[in-house]
């Protein structure tokens, strides 16, 4: 039978609405594996342990040594973005990330492993504040991109969602090495959608490599993060001070140095434009909490509760599955009432969530602790897409690259300051009591990250967004 007009109509329709988002479903897949990575390595750290013959410093070392790399060279990473263009800075990220995923696939000790960490992390830096970038010039309908960016936060969600339950299934029925391999076939289907449908964009040749400035941002990172693993132990608590006022020295000249110099990594006057300077802060707390969090809570259940990795992917799923709910309604709320409500409420939700975890998790059942983990990914779901269209929306176009590359690195740095602090809190061996604590610390931070949101929310108001805000964000966000 002979199509009729509509019919022959609809298809190429639905071919160009496919192409036309490849760039979110590029994106979002590079998101996808970078969380997925994260959470299923924090699931794996116990066998890891056991079959590499690694203390706690050596796992947490595993953990930040990956997201120190990824902190301290996003700033960089979002300018190259914007010097070379978004697509070819987020290609180069992809393609190092899924090759340092098979080098940890075959590391032979936690050395290798710790190694091929780090060469992951520099991908993951490259790749992850181009993918907003590239959505970013991808799309010029304001109402679009804020879709797109709510589905590349869905798409980082889903992978938190299905990362404990999978990581665990991997890791028992197969073992550790299987969950940096799964990232491989998701790196090249993502290189391919990205060749196919992600325009160039127009790179600004005028942006500079700040070499010194991204040297003391390493440097400062790394002596931080030492300070916080080591001050826990005896035998390098002297080495942990020294490195502390090793990374106050080294913080100082950072600021000194991009305060004079003309091309910065890190331009210090854009932090006090409209709300990106308190939305990265905001980002910064947001993840020494949950990350630190998603660190203690893996070691703790299976270490104190006794449970297998596949049970402790399982007990974890309240809090993932309500993450990427959460996520979906913070996209919602966004779009009614602007950023800084989903920044506020969820945030609090979260720490509400955290402090019934702190006074009871410990004596709680599977089926009761569920309610706690719910609570907590739910308010840090809403919260998700609000900070990152809030850090968009306080610059020009241009400067989406660098924009997003300070909110990545303000959020990774939280990262690994949240593993390193709470990791100590919990001790070695693990302990219920130092568990506790780490709940409490992270409550309280959480608090604190609502807080800030809520000083922040009142300049919003005052200045409004720049252009790249849609008109049903500009009300009120209190």
């Amino acid at each position: 039978m002979p199509e009729t007009a509509a019919q022959s109509v609809s298809k190429p329709r639905s071919a160009r609405s496919f192409t036309h988002w490849i760039p979110a479903v590029a994106t979002g897949a590079a998101f996808f594996m970078i969380v997925l990575d994260t959470s299923i390595v924090n699931l794996a750290l116990p066998r890891i342990g056991t079959e590499l013959h690694s203390d706690l410093a050596m796992l947490q070392w595993l953990v930040d040594g990956y997201a120190l790399v990824f902190a301290s060279l996003l700033l960089g990473a979002g300018a190259l973005g914007d010097r070379f263009g978004a697509k070819a800075t987020f290609m180069c990220g992809l393609a190092v990330f899924t090759l340092a995923s098979a080098l940890c696939g075959l590391a032979p000790n936690i050395g290798a492993l710790q190694i091929s960490r780090i060469v992951q992390g520099f991908g993951a830096a490259l790749l992850l504040p181009n993918s907003l970038a590239a959505l970013n010039n991808a799309f010029a309908d304001e109402l679009r991109r804020s879709k797109a960016v709510a589905a590349w936060a869905t798409a980082g969600a889903l992978g938190v969602a299905l990362g404990p339950f999978l990581g665990g299934l991997l890791v028992q029925g197969i073992g550790w090495r299987s969950i940096f391999v799964v990232n491989i076939p998701v790196g090249l289907i993502a290189l391919w959608l990205t060749q196919r449908g992600i325009p160039q964009g127009v790179p600004d040749r005028s942006r500079s490599f700040d070499a010194m400035g991204q040297l003391l941002a390493v440097g400062t990172l790394a002596t931080a993060t030492y300070a916080l693993i080591g001050i826990s132990h005896a035998a390098t608590a002297m080495y942990s001070w020294v490195s502390g006022a090793t990374c106050f020295a080294l913080g100082l000249s950072f600021i000194a140095l991009e305060a004079r110099d003309e091309s910065p990594m890190l331009p210090l006057q854009l932090l006090h434009r409209r709300t990106l300077g308190p939305v990265a802060l905001v980002g910064l707390l947001h993840n020494v909490a949950i990350y630190g969090l998603i660190f203690v809570l893996s070691l703790s259940f299976q270490r104190l509760r006794g449970l297998t990795p596949v049970g402790a992917g399982l007990l974890f799923l309240p809090l993932t599955l309500a993450l990427g709910i959460g996520t979906r309604i913070g996209a919602v709320v966004l779009r009614n009432f602007g950023p800084f409500r989903p920044l506020i409420r969820g945030h609090f939700a979260a720490a509400f969530g955290a402090l019934i975890l702190a006074c009871f998790g410990q004596e709680l059942s599977p089926v009761a602790l569920a309610l706690p983990l719910v609570v907590i990914g739910a308010g840090a779901g809403i919260t998700t897409p609000a900070m990152n269209l809030a850090v968009l929306d306080s610059v020009e176009r241009t400067q989406g690259g660098l924009a997003s590359g300070i909110l990545n690195s303000a959020r990774q740095t939280g990262g690994v300051i949240g593993v390193a602090l709470l990791g100590a809190l919990l001790g070695e061996p693990a302990t219920s009591a130092g568990a506790q604590v780490a709940e409490y610390v992270a409550a309280g931070v959480l608090c604190l990250a609502s807080a800030v949101a809520v000083a922040a929310s009142k300049n919003w108001r005052l200045t409004r967004p720049l252009a790249g805000t849609a008109p049903s964000h500009r009300c009120s966000s209190t």
